[in-house]
């Protein structure tokens, strides 16, 4: 497939270009990997958020897992929230008994009202969807308040389509158990996950990219779809017969040359996340036994706090904690990430009850796209990019190619498939 040109070697981009011989992949960045790349500070690896390996494909766990060497496995995720003050079981609606009384109260009659009063037909977004499957005070009182952190935008803007395994739908015998006594949890978010027990996230795929036409640092700037031919920022000119890509969207449109008008003004209609990772190592054994929690009001930016150092306590010095804090803002929301970090790491001390002291390393990554927001308009717009691309033997893949919020496995098979879509799009060509 020396034909075939891949921009982006994240893991669609990856999937792609291993079952495509002889292709040539670009890479942007310094380094492959894409949003699934670790960063070390201090010899301790971060990931650009809180990354495990969930996946129930048992061909691309043992992938991986060969490609990471030693792996730590665990059987049941440990998971929270932390609100008002509390530290309450994941999933709040399976327990309920955590509540103050007036709030179980409310909560369980309004989500046994919800259930009881369902409307026929699909919700018409996803807060419609929370107060279906929640009820009010719940929807309130803890989803709105998330979405609000997390996605930066109303739960009434964002769609249904992104849901698919995210939460978990309420269990109406389950939750009126969960509301009188604590009881053993049958619906943990993750009942076994991996990660690598050195090296972060990344470490189950940098192997993989061993014999690979890699070429880093090569930023695609202009693709004429005419002529078949990609320039890069380097100045550098590369031909195709077809062309895949899994870099962003918006930003694959604005690079084709002679692109119509309206077709770079729909691309620029797709919105997401920015991330800020606050990364910290903290001379404090087990500050937290979770591997992540969950963090809601605005008192504290942070949405999501993970613990590295749980997910592979060989990754850090005995004695010490390595934590990351996520925090979200809209791709079009200024900050200043220096002056963020700092407040962030200020309220994770007082939330874990340490001080600046005692941290030994902080730092901070900057993601400046993290997570699609998965609007009324994504599916629509996306749809028509894609059939105006392949049109034109451009086959655009992954997260960011497809702008639909995937897991890692999906991503990787995302990347397959359009392999095979390129390999039939170029036999047929070679038939006619």
């Amino acid at each position: 497939m020396g034909g075939v040109i891949v921009l982006g070697a994240g893991l669609a981009g990856l999937g792609c270009a291993r079952h495509l011989p002889g292709c040539r992949l670009f890479e942007a960045a310094a380094k492959p990997g894409g949003h699934a790349r670790s960063h070390e500070m201090a010899g301790v690896p971060f990931d650009e958020g809180a990354h495990i390996c969930h996946s129930k494909d048992e061909e691309f766990v043992d992938l991986i897992c060969r490609s990471a060497g030693a792996v730590v496995e665990t059987g049941r995720s440990l998971v929270r929230n932390r609100w008002q003050g509390r530290w309450l079981t994941y999933p709040v609606q399976n327990n309920l008994n955590e509540l103050p009384p007036e709030g179980r109260v409310r909560a369980l009659t309004d989500l046994v009202e919800a259930h009881a009063l369902a409307p026929a037909g699909e919700p018409a977004d996803y807060r419609a969807w929370c107060l279906r499957q929640y009820g009010r005070f719940l929807t309130e009182t803890f989803y709105d308040d998330f979405t609000a952190k997390y996605w930066r935008v109303p739960a009434e803007a964002l769609a249904t389509d992104w849901l698919g395994g995210r939460l978990l739908p309420s269990m109406l015998p389950r939750v009126i158990q969960g509301a009188f006594a604590p009881i053993p949890e049958s619906q943990a978010v993750f009942a076994r996950f991996r990660y690598p027990a050195r090296g972060g996230f990344f470490r189950f795929f940098e192997g993989l990219y061993a014999g690979q036409n890699l070429s880093c640092g090569e930023r695609a700037v202009e693709i004429d779809a005419r002529r078949r031919t990609v320039l890069f920022a380097s100045g550098r000119r590369e031909s195709y017969r077809v062309l895949a890509s899994s870099i962003p969207l918006p930003d694959l449109i604005r690079a084709v040359k002679d692109a119509p008008p309206e077709v770079v003004d729909l691309a620029a209609k797709l919105r997401c996340t920015q991330l800020l990772c606050v990364n910290l190592i903290v001379d404090r054994p087990r500050l937290t036994d979770c591997h992540w929690f969950y963090v809601y009001g605005s008192d504290v930016e942070a949405a999501r706090v993970s613990a590295p150092s749980n997910l592979a306590p060989g990754s850090v010095p005995e004695g010490q904690t390595a934590l990351q804090a996520e925090v979200f803002r809209r791709d079009d929301e200024a900050f200043d990430p220096a002056s963020l970090a700092e407040r962030t790491l200020a309220q994770l001390g007082a939330l874990l009850d340490f001080g600046v002291g005692d941290v030994r390393h902080a730092g901070h990554v900057h993601v400046r796209r993290a997570y699609v927001l998965s609007d009324h308009d994504r599916a629509r717009t996306v749809s028509a990019l894609l059939a105006w691309l392949e049109e034109r033997d451009i086959f655009s893949t992954g997260l960011y190619g497809r702008w639909k919020y995937v897991w890692s496995d999906e991503a990787f098979r995302q990347g397959r498939q359009t392999a095979q879509a390129i390999r039939a799009r170029l036999g047929t060509c070679e038939a006619a």
